[in-house]
């Protein structure tokens, strides 16, 4: 069997390869994997024709000088998967690209079928890629309940499989062992700074968060952790280096180490994306900010329908989860309102309720990459 998993990002990297351990575990038999992915789908064996660092860019103006390039691989990623005739193509999150793909598949090759996973956030911007899905896809998994219904009502064959951060297993370590192990015996509770998961965003937020953090004195009360992916782990360390703080920070860059950090940390200051979710499911009291290139954020202004950028927040329709984007996100914005959090337990309580509530709300009591697996079982002829 021949399964094709198609992503454009780390997160759409890690989604790909808990469902292929997902799979593994079914009565699907052996397969042959190909596509597009990053080092997580590596390890599971995928035959890359292309990989996500190719392709991973966030905004709209930043993706003007990669244009020629994505439709390049575009082009390449749709000649391959004709010519391979898989049994099924599984394309996955990143829908700018994936999607594109999708839809050139299967213009090309109508029996091809073909399982989208994470639907374009359609309510939030942009509704018209509804019907984008509805011409390239033959099935929808989600990961939001409230999406479900929105895409059924244009005919699309859609399941809400759960958010993969409530099958999240919490590392069992506690706090005086992770100082032991991570931070040489400092007592003082921990601040995770997390400036994002490419050199973009690194470069536009770290050195706002690190100047509020000595702005504030926030350093003298907290043992700062900045975990990141280990290849972007020598590019933070330069960073600091040429900064010349004056206070240490310990940066964690494995997989283990970053969620040992989530499980005895209080406090974030964090990019908005994924992670946000992480924080939320780890009961972590934080605030999320962002800058957009200009002209990005003008134009995603102008498109958006969400009145969020956290999804928790979306979620529970009022900002809970403090948001400081673009103007908003500033040394002293920054600074100012991190100290309410550690300050005002009131408002700190009301982020860790609202995050309780939102997690609950995203769960469907069953492991969502198992769910995906079976949906991905009946589209090959497997299921009973």
């Amino acid at each position: 069997m021949k399964i094709v998993i198609i992503t454009g990002e780390e997160s759409g990297d890690v989604l790909g390869a808990s469902l292929v351990d997902a799979l593994k575990k079914t009565s699907i038999g052996e397969f042959e994997l190909y596509g597009i992915g990053g080092s997580l789908l590596l390890k599971r064996g995928i035959q890359n024709y292309h990989h996500i660092n190719e392709i991973s860019v966030m905004g709209i103006v930043e993706v003007i000088p990669k244009i020629l390039k994505i439709r390049r691989i575009i082009n390449n990623v749709t000649q391959a998967v004709l010519e391979l005739k898989p049994d099924i193509v599984i394309t996955i999150d990143s829908p700018d690209f994936t999607l594109r793909v999708a839809k050139k598949i299967k213009s090309n090759n109508p029996k091809i079928k073909i399982l989208h996973y994470v639907a374009p956030s359609v309510w939030g911007w942009r509704p018209k890629r509804v019907l984008t899905v509805k011409a390239a896809v033959d099935k929808l998994l989600t990961i939001l309940p409230f999406e479900k219904e929105i895409f059924e009502e244009q005919k699309i064959s859609t399941t809400f499989v759960g958010h993969p951060i409530t099958s999240k297993l919490k590392p069992n370590i506690s706090y005086s062992e992770f100082n032991s192990k991570h931070l040489q015996r400092n007592s003082k509770p921990v601040l995770l700074v997390l400036p994002g998961s490419r050199k973009s965003e690194i470069d536009k937020l770290l050195n706002i968060y690190l100047d509020a953090i000595e702005t504030f004195n926030i350093y003298q009360k907290f043992s700062i952790v900045l975990p990141i992916k280990k290849e972007l782990s020598e590019y933070i360390k330069n960073i600091i280096k040429e900064k010349s703080i004056s206070y240490e920070i310990t940066i964690l860059d494995s997989e283990d180490a970053k969620y040992e950090a989530f499980v005895v940390a209080d406090y974030a200051i964090a990019t908005s994306g994924t992670v946000a979710l992480e924080l939320s499911y780890f009961n972590i009291a934080y605030l999320v900010a962002y800058k957009f290139n200009y002209l990005s954020y003008a134009i995603i202004k102008s498109l958006a329908k969400a009145k969020f950028a956290n999804l928790i927040n979306i979620i529970n329709d009022k900002e809970n989860i403090p948001e400081l984007i673009q103007s908003r996100c500033t040394v002293k914005n920054i600074g100012s309102v991190f100290s309410k959090i550690v300050n005002d337990n009131n408002y700190k309580e009301s982020i860790l309720a609202a995050s309780k509530s939102a997690i609950g709300k995203l769960s469907t009591l069953s492991n969502p990459s198992e769910l995906a697996a079976v949906e991905v079982i009946k589209i090959v002829g497997n299921g009973k």
